[in-house]
């Protein structure tokens, strides 16, 4: 899907806006609490690609990569459509690794979200119970999906998932497969131990369909679509047990409200922190703000 010199390109592009602090130049197609994705070519995008974090050398990208695609076999033995994914990875004069996922680049209409937008809530849609059969169908207690309707495309009448950055893979000790490590270097050395804690918590909530999709309906809120909340608890309540009420959907979306917003502050912190006092770079691309407050903008 893309060339070697086309990802080097890209990598330029960005380290550029790492050394200026100016990501005006990068072709930005979207972004979520952790990654961005970038689109390439500029002007046209075919692809697109998310920037992982900075691996320690090959091996350790080999081995995330590793779990990523077996968590894409299992996600589609399991019935989930996932849409087309490489991984690439470019070693630096220093050794260490950056790494990519790049898929094709699909029209921002195809996103659940979007499609949800365009609609009238009153007649439903039929995303709503695709995606509520899937993760039903494929969550165990070593396997998880992030519901979140803007991780789905619908294409075709079929749902198909996105988001693949991390592999929600648990051993049998319900640890994740994947090292955190380098995904939690983006904060400040002193919060890292409690933040892992944290997002593993999160992922053994989405190895239930219950967990995933509670956590699907109170993203709704922070997507400004309200008014879907009763619809997709009608599709998801027939589904799991037991039920699942707006309260608590609500609870737990002003739980990520300050979850989020937080690590994003944490993020920056670090920032100013590796870049003004220890002089170091800062190997990280950063959103100007987390999804939360741009719809808390939104709303205003």
């Amino acid at each position: 899907m893309i060339e070697p010199g086309e990802l080097q390109a890209l990598e330029d592009e960005v380290s550029a806006a790492l050394a200026t602090r100016n990501a005006d130049r990068l072709p930005l197609l979207g972004h979520g609490e952790i990654s961005l994705v970038l689109g390439w070519p500029p002007g046209d995008p075919r692809v697109a690609c998310k920037r992982l974090p900075p691996f320690r050398d090959v091996a350790a990208f080999e081995r995330y990569a590793a779990v990523v695609r077996r968590y894409i076999d299992e996600l589609r033995a399991g019935g989930v459509r996932v849409v087309e994914t490489d991984l690439h990875h470019l070693v630096r004069p220093d050794g260490r690794v950056v790494g990519f996922h790049v898929q094709p680049a699909l029209p921002p209409q195809a996103l659940g979200t979007d499609v949800l937008r365009e609609v009238d809530a009153s007649h439903g849609h039929p995303v709503l119970g695709a995606v509520a059969d899937a993760v039903a169908g494929v969550t165990h207690p070593r396997l998880g999906v992030d519901a979140q309707l803007s991780n789905w495309a619908w294409l075709d009448g079929e749902p198909w998932q996105l988001d693949l950055t991390t592999p929600f893979l648990l051993d049998e000790q319900s640890r994740p497969l994947f090292d955190l490590t380098p995904f939690l270097a983006v904060l400040p050395a002193p919060v890292r131990p409690l933040v892992h804690r944290e997002m593993v918590r999160l992922i053994r909530r989405w190895t239930t369909a219950r967990g995933a999709l509670l956590d699907m309906t109170a993203s709704l809120l922070k997507e400004r679509l309200d008014r879907w909340v009763d619809p997709v608890l009608t599709e998801v309540n027939a589904r799991v047990t037991p039920p699942i009420s707006a309260d608590e959907a609500a609870r737990v979306y002003h739980s990520d409200r300050r979850l989020w917003p937080l690590l994003f502050r944490l993020e920056r912190a670090n920032r100013w922190w590796q870049t003004n006092v220890r002089r170091r770079p800062f190997e990280f691309l950063v959103p100007e703000r987390t999804t939360y407050e741009e719809a808390v903008a939104g709303r205003g």
